[in-house]
């Protein structure tokens, strides 16, 4: 009997110990996310790129969870919308579920499509910082750069496009996009930003993040970083190498 119950704690703690090792997914005001709870001192919110995604979003969850042990993680399974629009509100409803836990402070990561949205969050919630690689920052650049020059990304991602366009319809397209552009409301970007961008970039160009750059000079944000990466295209990983460790000192310089 006695044999039986060790076996039987020593399966029940590998069990949990293997849960906590898992990304949980759980509602929050109608907004999917996907959870790796810590000590809830502080929050990383993971936005992942490309289209909406559960898949996605719950694999970026787990992929973060060896190289940022001391943070809770909260990935976001945003919806289908066009930019800027239902996708950046799920952002700021996992903000604001980190801050509802009593989280100190609340960081924002995005990669690619999850790096526009974190700089668009960023510029509405309070947080403690922001990292974007290789994000859009200005959708009306962004759109005359794939008519001309990436006619196979405008194919591609027509589907977000035509979205942008009919919920933009009522307003006038280019006040939308402008609305909808973290290059244009820079001015709101309180937190200390990290800008990562591969300068041989042909996705989104590195001129996106150099024309934001541009504009906190201008407007005199001081508390920013901007990395352009020889040798780097899209896509890159931000948990290998040098770029790892540029993401960790900035962190714990913000800390």
């Amino acid at each position: 009997m006695n044999r039986f119950c060790f076996l039987g704690c020593i399966l029940f703690f590998l069990l949990r110990a293997s849960m906590e090792e898992q990304c949980i997914h759980i509602d929050y005001k109608n907004t999917s996310l996907f959870l790796k709870k810590t000590h809830g001192l502080k929050a990383l919110v993971l936005i992942h790129g490309g289209k909406a995604s559960t898949e996605s979003a719950k694999a970026m969850c787990e992929r973060y969870i060896p190289a940022f042990p001391e943070y809770d993680l909260i990935s976001i399974d945003y919806r289908f919308s066009g930019f800027g629009g239902k996708e950046l509100d799920d952002v700021i409803n996992g903000i604001r579920y980190a801050h509802s836990l009593s989280i100190p402070k609340v960081y924002l990561l995005g990669e690619s499509h999850g790096g526009y949205l974190a700089l668009m969050a960023g510029a509405k919630e309070k947080i403690s910082g922001i990292i974007d690689a290789y994000g859009i920052t200005d959708l009306i650049a962004m759109k005359e750069y794939t008519e001309k020059e990436n006619t196979q990304l405008n194919t591609d991602w027509q589907d977000y496009i035509q979205a942008t366009l009919k919920e933009c319809a009522k307003i006038g397209l280019e006040t939308c996009l402008k609305k909808r552009s973290p290059y244009f409301g820079a001015y709101k970007i309180e937190a200390p930003v990290l800008l990562l961008h591969g300068i041989e970039d042909e996705i989104v160009p590195v001129n996106q993040s150099e024309r934001l750059v541009e504009q906190f000079r201008h407007t005199g944000k001081k508390n920013f970083k901007f990395i352009a990466l020889a040798g780097y295209s899209h896509g890159f990983s931000l948990l290998e190498g040098k770029v790892y460790h540029i993401i960790k000192d900035f962190l714990n310089t913000i800390d």
